[in-house]
């Protein structure tokens, strides 16, 4: 397998599940800023922020990753290892950006949680 390709194939495996995760929680996020009157004007900023926040995470990792060695373009199977390997930078940097957004939503919730209309 092409080196290129399989950068190319992490890329767009990173993009799918990247897009996957945020889908899955911009729309509850959002109900989640709206219940309170006071987060409310602000829930688009935190939205866009926590999309752009992810996108730029995976990305980060994607572009690091660079490309498999000439040994490891050599089989087939070395590539899809690669893959596997790089995709869990990916996704361990995923799960971080995920938890910091819901350690940063907890305390602001907690904070304003009294002030809930």
């Amino acid at each position: 397998m092409d080196t290129f390709m399989a950068w190319i194939v992490l890329a767009v495996l990173s993009g799918v599940s990247c897009a996957a995760v945020i889908v899955a929680i911009l729309r509850p996020a959002g109900e989640l800023l709206r219940v309170n009157s006071y987060i409310s004007p602000a829930s688009r900023f935190y939205l866009r922020a926590f999309w752009l926040i992810m996108v730029l995470a995976t990305l980060s990792v994607v572009i690091a990753a660079g490309e498999p060695s000439a040994e490891q373009s050599k089989y087939f199977l070395d590539c899809v290892w690669w893959i596997g390997e790089q995709w869990k930078g990916v996704l361990l940097s995923m799960v971080a950006v995920i938890g910091g957004y819901a350690v940063l939503l907890s305390i602001l919730l907690a904070v304003l949680g009294r002030y809930r209309d």
